[in-house]
């Protein structure tokens, strides 16, 4: 196995760690208010689903920054 291969196993370990610790220590309950709806969710799920959303952004943010700019490189 190559190194960034080895790396992003680790990373993935350890964000799966980091989730569950979030998820079973955590048992708070936080009130989401969205204009109209009020939800209840577990402090550890919001943390979660925020970090989660995050990655996912920055990953479509990355991968439209990059495709542009090797566009523009070819030309």
């Amino acid at each position: 196995m190559g190194l960034h291969i080895v790396l992003l196993l680790i990373l993935i370990t350890i964000l799966a760690i980091y989730s569950f610790v979030l998820l079973s220590l955590n048992n708070s309950i936080v009130n989401f208010d969205l204009l109209f709806i009020e939800i209840d969710f577990q402090l550890g799920s919001l943390v979660l689903s925020a970090l989660f959303l995050g990655i996912i952004i920055a990953t479509i943010l990355e991968l439209i920054y990059f495709s542009s700019k090797k566009k523009y490189k070819d030309e």
